[in-house]
């Protein structure tokens, strides 16, 4: 099975929240860093699978 990538665009519209606290929650709750590094208007992308498994700690406090 194929690797699914998701867009900062996607990642904020999914949690509801700016950029900018997706940048904050790497450093105060754990959250996955990009695999691939946006710039010069291109867009990170995380992984679906790290997301996940992010999602599932916050979930159940692991």
């Amino acid at each position: 099975m194929q690797e699914r990538f998701v867009t900062t665009s996607e990642l904020c519209e999914r949690y509801g929240r700016h950029r900018n606290t997706l940048q904050r929650w790497q450093t105060t709750k754990g959250f996955p860093k990009p695999v691939i590094q946006g710039g010069h208007g291109a867009e990170s992308r995380w992984r679906e699978s790290d997301l996940k498994a992010w999602e599932d700690k916050q979930v159940f406090g692991s």
